[in-house]
């Protein structure tokens, strides 16, 4: 029984393709930003070796951009330095 997360990601749990829709997109960044610790500070050259660890199809610049646009790492503006920002406790 598989999770929708599953759809994106091979047999390796490399993410091996972009979704088409935004909710898919968030899952998958979601999963991809479980690969990142907190209270760690990461260059911008760690954050690639993170992510072409985790994915198939040769895109870590835009994989990079969308982990910072749906801030699951927030960065320096001069992007020399990546974290996780803390998260708050979530109540549903």
């Amino acid at each position: 029984m598989g999770t929708k997360l599953d759809n994106f990601l091979d047999h390796e749990r490399k993410i091996r393709s972009w979704p088409a829709k935004r909710s898919n997109q968030k899952l998958v960044i979601e999963y991809l930003g479980s690969k990142f610790n907190n209270e760690v500070e990461y260059s911008e050259a760690e954050v690639n070796e993170i992510i072409k660890q985790n994915h198939t199809y040769n895109d870590h610049c835009y994989l990079r951009r969308e982990l910072v646009d749906y801030h699951v790492l927030e960065r320096t503006g001069d992007g020399r330095v990546y974290w996780k920002p803390r998260q708050e406790a979530e109540s549903e």
